[in-house]
């Protein structure tokens, strides 16, 4: 028994300790599964009783898979001593250890099948791995080493099929994140330079947006510099810890940051009923600081218990430090949106005189629905068959990775308050730029031109993106408060009622504006005396030549 033992023992390491084969960007693309389902090293096309698959001589996972080997291997001869002989007729194979799998008794002219065992990273434990036991009773032996040989080839994690499905699902990745990235930022900049859509919400999209952009940073890092670079791994410098740490990190503030805008959504429609003025505070505390909390502890474990190379194994339940948080998180997510759902139909049924805004929220929590992440609640598992599997890869990695870019497609491009905001300010543009050089309407066609933009603005209510108050004048909405004045240039403002003047320029004088009136350009020796609910787009006022 001790014999046997040392003898495999001197096998694995002589095979381990055997000249490294270069490393290729097709074989290390293939580690992208650590960011999917698995890890893929590389091994043979083949392997015996004799030939064991290759595992790069990281010493650490050699350890943890030699002592899986060696505990499997007891428990084998275990079991061969404690089954009862075999009780068929005829001729049969012997139970058998081949040196990575255990086999018992098989009648003869049967081919005998298990699952792929799991000790090194390079195994796909979903394929079989088979052994004949051949007509004389005797197991199949290889013609070229002459020994018991088992088929170890479906094992393979690098068969031209999952290559062609890991290359999909790599360069997906990289795309995803990219274009992610990119309209992030295009958001961002846009919700800091429009001061009208300054608001507590869009405040939460900020921070969550900015999640998105750094953890797509840092992923791209690391599938392009860290996956296709072996010797980097082999090496195994301290940065490399390092940007996976702040990988799990920012991957744990993009979910908390989720849980952020739910429970913000569940505070203002369920609980205050529509009222802002929550305290940000928490939320950063929330968003920001406790993901540091799983982060920093999954970190010191890694390097006391399981400290693999660059940490790229997925091989372990320390993980669960990283994901049990984020699961928690999605799952509170996940019933915040059935109550907030919940909630709002029953607001429709009791009043319809609001309904049109609470509708405006059941959008907005039913574009929840990616954002949060609730289709890991939904879908939690991968299907086992081949075809579906596939799907489900493509489809669930499509969600992850163009998260970010859908995210910023929903919450900004598509937002009509968004484009509202930035139309006015394209007009506003025009105004300045057309200022002085174009002046062909009277004050009768202005005074046409405000009844046209009072109507128009009747028909287009605003998005619900920041909350927004029943178009009733508010009670305690008086004189100027409520008002931002922008630029005024030789202007004088007596008063305003929920009125935003964004140019006055020339010898202006607005002495009532009120109601939902929004002055955008007054332009010329122009007098407003009163405008209520309307929306003033352009009023110019020239001097025409005399005829005569």
């Amino acid at each position: 028994m001790e014999s046997n033992s040392e003898k495999i023992i001197q096998v694995l390491k002589d095979r381990f300790q055997r000249p490294k084969m270069k490393f290729t960007l097709t074989r290390w693309c293939l580690t992208l599964f650590i960011f999917l389902n698995r890890p893929l090293p590389v091994l043979p096309t083949s392997s015996d009783s004799t030939h064991s698959p290759t595992l790069e001589p990281e010493p650490f996972l050699f350890l943890v898979g030699k002592q899986k080997l060696l505990q499997a291997q007891h428990k084998c001869f275990d079991r061969m001593q404690k089954l009862p002989p075999y009780q068929g007729e005829g001729l049969y194979c012997n139970r058998t250890w081949d040196g990575w799998a255990c086999w018992d008794d098989t009648p003869a002219g049967t081919l005998a099948e298990q699952h792929c065992p799991g000790y090194f990273p390079d195994f796909d434990v979903e394929e079989k791995v088979t052994k004949y036991c051949e007509e004389d009773g005797v197991w199949y032996t290889h013609p070229e080493s002459n020994i018991s040989w088992s088929n170890y080839t479906m094992c393979n994690a690098f068969t031209p099929e999952k290559m062609q499905s890991a290359y999909i699902l790599y360069y997906l990745a990289i795309v995803g994140h990219s274009m992610s990235m990119v309209t992030l930022v295009i958001s961002l900049v846009i919700f800091m330079r429009v001061r009208s859509l300054s608001c507590q919400r869009v405040t939460l999209h900020k921070n969550m947006f900015l999640t998105y952009v750094l953890n797509s940073i840092i992923i791209i890092i690391h599938l392009v510099e860290v996956v296709p670079n072996g010797e980097l791994v082999k090496r195994d410098p301290p940065m490399c810890k390092v940007l996976h740490f702040f990988h799990q990190y920012m991957m744990s503030c993009n979910y908390f940051w989720m849980l952020c805008e739910g429970l913000y959504l569940h505070t203002l429609i369920v609980v205050s009923v529509f009222a802002e003025g929550q305290r940000m505070w928490w939320y950063y505390l929330l968003g920001w600081g406790l993901p540091l909390l799983p982060s920093t502890a999954h970190a010191i474990a890694r390097a006391l218990l399981f400290n693999d190379n660059c940490w790229l194994s997925v091989d372990t339940n320390l993980l669960y430090i990283i994901h049990g948080p984020v699961m928690g998180a999605l799952v509170l997510n996940f019933f915040f949106l059935l109550n907030i759902i919940r909630v709002l139909v029953k607001k429709i049924k009791e009043s319809q005189e609001d309904s049109y805004i609470y509708l405006k929220a059941v959008r907005a929590t039913l574009i929840l629905v990616p954002l949060l992440g609730v289709q890991f609640v939904i879908l939690p598992w991968r299907p086992s068959h081949p075809v579906l599997g596939k799907i489900y890869d493509f489809v669930m990695h499509s969600l992850i990775h163009f998260q970010g870019f859908f995210v910023a497609i929903i919450y900004c491009f598509c937002n009509h308050e968004v484009q509202a905001a930035l139309k006015r300010q394209w007009n506003q543009y025009q105004a300045r730029r057309w200022n002085g050089r174009r002046r062909a309407h009277r004050a009768a066609n202005a005074a046409a031109a405000t009844a046209a933009a009072a109507a128009a603005l009747a028909e287009t209510p605003p998005i619900y993106i920041c909350h927004q108050e029943p178009q009733n004048e508010p009670a305690d909405n008086l004189g100027e408060e409520a008002a931002e004045v922008i630029p005024m240039e030789g202007g004088e403002v007596i008063s305003m009622k929920g009125a935003e003047v964004i140019a006055v320029e020339g010898a202006a004088e607005v002495i009532a504006v009120e109601g939902a009136a929004e002055v955008i350009a007054v332009e010329g020796s122009a007098e407003v005396i009163t405008v209520e609910g309307a929306e003033v787009v352009a009023m110019e006022i020239i001097e025409q030549e005399s005829s005569a």
